[in-house]
């Protein structure tokens, strides 16, 4: 039976690795609890969240998609 795909807006274990710069679960958990990010166990080891509750606690916004530059004609 094959591994269920994760959600697209979940953020594993590994993902918290890297964006937090720690490798242990325990520092990965004190990171979390530092800055403020709601985390649940991950299955296994370690902690994970949803991207939603990263950006919530770093107070990161939605970025709205940029607006194409318009095509620039030269004469």
């Amino acid at each position: 039976m094959s591994e269920p795909t994760p959600h697209p807006h979940a953020l594993s274990f590994a993902d918290l690795q890297r964006l937090s710069g720690y490798l242990r679960p325990a520092d990965v958990e004190n990171w979390c609890r530092a800055n403020g990010v709601p985390y649940f166990p991950a299955k296994g080891r370690g902690v994970c969240t949803t991207l939603d509750a990263l950006n919530k606690a770093l107070r990161i916004q939605g970025v709205a998609p940029s607006k194409p530059a318009e095509p620039r004609v030269e004469f």
